[in-house]
């Protein structure tokens, strides 16, 4: 027996290292990219973001035909490869401002040449590993690559995860405070050093000619079976053994078998559905949170890393401790039941999400509706004023204050007099000529206007009205403030605003004065953090050096009022409170999506792989793939649909959804009955032996039979003990990988009861 590992293993375990770091880092940071960078909506990134992956799971499907079709899998791997770099670099010229091309085009092609390359080699590197092995010789050296395989892939993803939002976020480039081209840059790279690494390895590499197809036969053995079935009637046989007269007879069987297991894949993309929008939903939440945890920065789209890290923490745990003690109490044995328990945890994890929006909108500010409208007052003198108004009590407002009237009744919009007063004609170090004054506020319907309280070039007590507050939150979440300057003199020209924030960035605004002395900037985006303000004009380098802290998520108004020539008030005012819920309120639902994965995913590829034939397992692996897309493709049709205008309601709706759907499949799993191979010989005999043929055709219809209940780790029935299968699971990004266990015994599934009998000798279905 040869106890050593085949060169050519290293070249193809590094290859999915790279592979796995560069496509799980370019999903981490995708969501974002399309809000903050592109402009999307938070809808219409929630589609590109879908509709992208769903694509990644439809084309597996493509290269698995195109590697047993002629191409082999060498090439299929190397050729998708290639695509797959050319999108990631077009993402890259994408990231980059200054390219005259569509930003948005360019994404688009190139997310779907990256679904391509990464959707096309999915299914080939793993098998082409398989192939540099001699069996029976290297059956433990098989076992090994597997369990470094799976290691690799785990590793790549979750390194992957990590660092491209830290790349994306701690670099400065092209005047901007992130780079995402660099986030997309650095995967471009790991992808040319798979692809360099991968053919290093030719001189090493067996390649096997391509076998029979047998995800086409699939197809076309069940067109066929269709097409005879309208076309002729006649339902008293199996609908597929209308394709008796054409197709293998063993084909047809075991058909049989994986359209039964098939049936019971209907209701699972919904639980994909959930999963996958840990990427879209979740991170757009997290942006929406405090992202500092004991001093540390979390970045909204490092939060994804928690469900794969929680997985690789779970998987054993689960094996050792959870199903052993469910099974000594008879509880959850059956595959299906642990199915339908973690598409009802995804649920619970829905439930807290949509729990933590309602939460976050606690902090949102009651914006005025129909009929109605608000005035923010604030008070820029230094002393306390009264103010008298027809929508509220006599209000005193106290110096530097701001105080908003809210459900101010307006009809379109409405006139209201207002009285503002002063305890005195001295109003700290101004002598007011006078302390009573009077003024008209207008209130728009649905629109809140701030009114600025301060003095003039004759002391006079006066009124500033600035632009209507916009409430809006920056996409990307940074805060944004606007600057209200007042001036009550003529003795300054061209004022400018600088703010240099810690990096050593200065973003400098100049302000026009409009004739009433007011000027109000745009809504600045900065960067949260801290800043050095700077007022300066012309005549006076620096009027005023005070500094202000703006949060993530906030909306501002800073407020400064010039007066003779020098500055005398300058305040920084909160009109939306930044982000204050900490991010780390994430956690629960993201072990609860977690423990649902491997409940729900882990267990329903093993009963896949056990209950499926062996010439089907392709088949069941391509429909797995698939149910992955149609969950992708529920989330697209949801969005667009917008059926919700508050995200928490959209949460709860997938809660309900997946609880009914996972109710349906628990009356779909109570009808299916495992099937057990009555074999009056050796497995053995049956897998390696050539069908005998015979002249009386025997009905391809299988002979269910219960067994004992299939459970996780650990199988009841009787088991031949004699083969060695690949036992599937998740990789980080959530994606089915084989694992082999050595020594791991399970059911052998038959597709037909077979006895064989001395008289008479049945072909082998």
């Amino acid at each position: 027996m040869e106890t050593y590992m085949p060169v050519s293993i290293v070249c193809i375990i590094a290859t999915e290292f790279c592979e796995r770091f560069s496509f799980c880092g370019l999903r981490t940071i995708l969501s974002l990219y399309l809000r903050n960078e592109l402009r999307l909506s938070e809808n219409s990134a929630t589609t590109v973001y879908h509709v992208f992956i769903m694509i990644c799971y439809i084309l597996p499907i493509l290269g698995a035909i195109c590697a047993d079709s002629g191409m082999g899998r060498y090439r299929t791997v190397f050729y998708f490869s290639v695509i797959y770099l050319v999108g990631n670099v077009i993402m890259v010229f994408a990231a980059i401002p200054a390219t005259d091309f569509s930003p948005i085009l360019m994404t688009v092609i190139g997310l779907t040449l990256i679904s391509v390359g990464t959707g096309g080699s999915k299914p080939c590197l793993a098998a082409f590993g398989g192939d540099q092995f001699r069996l029976p010789q290297q059956r433990d050296q098989l076992q090994q690559f597997f369990s470094l395989f799976y290691f690799s892939i785990n590793l790549g993803g979750f390194v992957g995860m990590i660092i491209t939002p830290i790349m994306r976020k701690s670099v400065t480039c092209f005047g901007d405070d992130t780079c995402y081209a660099l986030g997309f840059g650095f995967p471009a790279v790991l992808i040319l050093l798979s692809i360099l690494i991968f053919i290093m390895g030719q001189h090493w590499y067996r390649m096997k000619s391509p076998k029979d197809n047998v995800v086409l036969q699939f197809v076309r053995c069940t067109c066929y079976a269709l097409y005879r079935s309208i076309r002729e009637g006649n339902h008293k046989e199996h609908w597929l053994d209308k394709a008796r007269d054409k197709f293998d007879l063993k084909l047809v069987g075991d058909m049989k078998i994986v359209f039964a297991v098939l049936f019971l894949y209907t209701p699972l993309p919904l639980f994909w559905s959930l999963f996958d929008q840990q990427g879209s939903r979740w991170t757009f939440q997290a942006s929406r949170m405090n992202d500092k945890f004991l001093g540390i920065q979390i970045l909204p789209d490092q939060m994804q890393v928690v469900n794969p890290a929680l997985v690789l923490i779970f998987i054993p745990f689960f094996d050792k401790i959870i199903y052993p003690y469910l099974g000594r109490m008879q509880f959850l044995e059956n595959p299906l039941h642990r199915m339908a328990v973690g598409g009802l945890i995804a649920g619970f994890a829905f439930l807290s999400a949509g729990i933590l929006e309602l939460i976050l909108q606690l902090n949102y500010p009651p914006l005025p509706g129909r009929h109605n409208a608000a005035t923010n007052f604030i008070n820029t003198l230094p002393c306390d004023i009264v103010i008298h108004s027809p929508f509220a009590p006599v209000l005193r407002l106290n110096s530097s204050a701001r105080f908003v009237f809210g459900d101010i009744v307006a009809h379109g919009s409405t006139m209201y007099n207002v009285t503002i007063t002063t305890d005195d004609k001295v109003c700290g170090c101004i002598p007011l000529t006078r302390h009573l004054y009077g003024l008209k506020v207008l209130a728009v319907e649905c629109q809140t206007d701030t009114i600025l309280i301060g003095v003039n070039k004759f002391n006079e007590i006066s009124d500033y009205i600035t632009d209507p507050v916009d409430y809006r939150v920056s996409l990307n979440e940074r805060p944004r403030v606007r600057i209200d300057f007042i001036t009550a003199s003529d003795a300054l020209k061209n004022v400018s605003v600088s703010l240099k924030s810690m990096k050593g960035l200065i973003d400098t605004y100049y302000l026009g004065l409009r004739p009433e002395h007011l000027s109000v900037s745009q809504y600045i985006e900065l960067p949260n953090g801290a800043y050095e303000c700077i007022v300066s004009s012309n005549e006076i380098p620096i009027l005023e050096k005070n500094y202000i802290h703006l949060a993530l998520g906030g909306v501002y108004a800073l407020v400064i009022r010039e007066r003779n020539g020098k500055i005398e008030f300058f305040n920084l005012y909160t009109i939306l409170p930044p982000n204050s819920v900490s991010i780390m309120w994430l956690v629960p639902q993201y072990f609860l999506i977690s423990v649902a994965e491997i409940m729900f995913g882990i267990a329903g590829l093993e009963f896949s792989f056990t209950q499926a034939p062996k010439s089907m397992k392709t088949v069941t692996v391509a429909a797995w793939y698939l149910s992955v897309a149609f969950g992708n493709l529920i989330v697209i049709m949801v969005t667009e649909l917008n059926l919700f205008k508050n995200q928490a309601f959209e949460f709860f709706f997938f809660a309900i959804l997946i609880v009914a759907d996972m109710m349906l499949f628990v009356l779909m799993a109570a009808r299916y009955k495992f099937v057990q191979l009555e074999a009056d010989s050796s497995v053995a005999m049956l897998e390696d032996t050539p069908l005998l043929s015979h002249d009386s055709m025997l009905q391809a219809k299988p002979s269910y039979k219960s067994t004992q209940k299939l459970g996780f780790g650990s199988f009841g029935g009787r088991t031949s003990g004699v083969l060695d299968w690949s036992r599937p699971t998740f990789n980080s990004c959530g994606e089915v990988v084989p694992r082999w266990e050595q020594n791991q015994k399970i059911p052998v599934w038959p597709s037909v009861t077979v006895r064989m009998t001395e008289k008479k000798t049945r072909k082998l279905l």
